[in-house]
């Protein structure tokens, strides 16, 4: 087998693995503003105020960022260090067992317990950056093709899930079924995914150059964020990234919230918004990125998508239409597909081969930081109103485009 075609074959067991694993994350991604602001679904007694539910939803969607700014940098790093396949592995089996105690936590009503699960879950969820240094490690594929297609099949998990994870708490269709059931189904899905993961995964090239460093060395975070900013040009990248998928991320963590409180919907009524996001997200990821950038310069291409998104969030807040605010979901995946490929291509690029999975899990976790925090902010925020979020991501979109635009002739340096 040519070494071109056995990297393609890995390169399917790494979308395989993609899949199924955001697939597992995504299930219960719209359960989290029911089980706080439906009553019909909530986890809190009825005594509590609306203040307090949009406050401890924040800090509920909150606890899984901020396990996974903690995590991912040092997965990444461990990966580069000892192989991706162990550490890949590893979290997901980890990752199995917080989902189990996320679904007993709802069936208790206790919500300490449910906050714990989520933080620890987050700080074994580095597969989607071990999963792109994988990418890198397959050098007969270009980097618009894997990391376009990984982002696809994570957007094409995330039209799914959702969807099952509604399906899986209609009481109507199974009188046992319950809140913690896409829980229960995650937690075994992980632990097939683990196993997975040891058969068909390869280790990969393992770098001897840095297995000497000690446990302080790896959780020290802005040690080795000093270290990988002295690179001006991936410093640029990074802070263009984060401002953008800070942006993307409130888009995500509180459209469903906008929605549930503007029209008091349920899960399984938002999965077709989800639906329409992830049809967007699919094709911006999986295939526009590369037609663009044969045709205009990723700079053109990153400019527009990251301005689009503001004007479409601006959009969403200011019409009372379904359909209408259907086609801007659409609209916003086609964005955000193109920008983040094309960012992350840029920031691979940037640095040298042997800290991929490094600099992949600082961009991830650089990400879900402001996630962390945003979603703190942001309960308190939906106390006064749901549109002042979405504002918000609309500005710091539009902040990202101008930085970018203006700023990225800066002189490319590589670490």
């Amino acid at each position: 087998m040519t070494d071109k075609k056995k990297e393609k074959r890995q390169f399917w067991f790494i979308l395989t693995l993609v899949f199924l694993g955001f697939l597992g994350i995504s299930i219960p991604y719209l359960i989290f503003p029911a089980l706080f602001l439906n009553p019909a679904y909530s986890i809190l007694s009825p005594s509590w105020n609306a203040s307090s539910r949009a406050l401890f939803l924040g800090i509920t969607l909150a606890a899984y960022p901020l396990g996974q700014f903690i995590g991912s940098p040092i997965l990444g790093s461990l990966s580069d260090d000892y192989g991706r396949k162990k550490l890949l592995s590893g979290s997901l089996f980890v990752a199995a067992i917080c989902n189990l105690f996320s679904a007993m936590a709802i069936s208790w009503q206790n919500l300490g317990l449910l906050i714990a699960s989520r933080f620890v879950a987050g700080l074994m969820e580095g597969n989607i950056a071990i999963a792109r240094a994988m990418a890198v490690d397959l050098t007969t594929l270009s980097k618009q093709e894997t990391f376009g297609k990984i982002n696809a099949a994570a957007s094409i998990a995330f039209l799914v899930g959702p969807l099952l994870g509604g399906i899986m708490t209609e009481k109507s269709l199974f009188e046992n079924l319950t809140v913690s059931t896409p829980f229960y189904f995650t937690c075994i899905l992980f632990f097939c995914l683990a196993l997975f993961s040891t058969r068909m995964v390869e280790t990969g090239v393992i770098n001897p150059q840095t297995q000497k460093k000690n446990v302080w060395q790896r959780v020290n975070l802005f040690k080795r964020l000093s270290f990988l900013f002295s690179n001006k040009h991936l410093r640029f990248l990074m802070i263009v990234s984060t401002c953008f998928t800070l942006a993307v991320d409130i888009f995500y963590e509180f459209a469903p919230v906008y929605l549930t409180v503007k029209w008091t919907l349920g899960p399984a009524q938002l999965v077709l918004y989800n639906a329409v996001l992830c049809l967007g997200l699919a094709i911006g990821n999986g295939w526009l990125p590369v037609f663009i950038s044969s045709r205009i310069s990723s700079r053109l291409a990153i400019s527009i998508s990251m301005g689009g998104l503001a004007l479409f969030l601006l959009g969403i807040i200011l019409t009372n239409s379904s359909i209408l605010i259907m086609l801007l979901f659409l609209f916003v995946g086609f964005a955000v597909g193109i920008a983040v490929t094309l960012i992350t291509v840029k920031i691979s690029n940037a640095v040298s081969e042997n800290i991929q999975g490094e600099v992949m899990g600082v961009q991830l976790s650089l990400r879900v930081l402001g996630d962390a925090f945003i979603c703190l902010f942001g309960g308190i925020l939906l106390i006064l109103s749901s549109k002042i979020i979405l504002f918000i991501a609309a500005i710091l979109s539009l902040f990202a485009t101008l930085y970018y635009y203006t700023s990225c002739d800066l002189k490319k340096t590589k670490r």
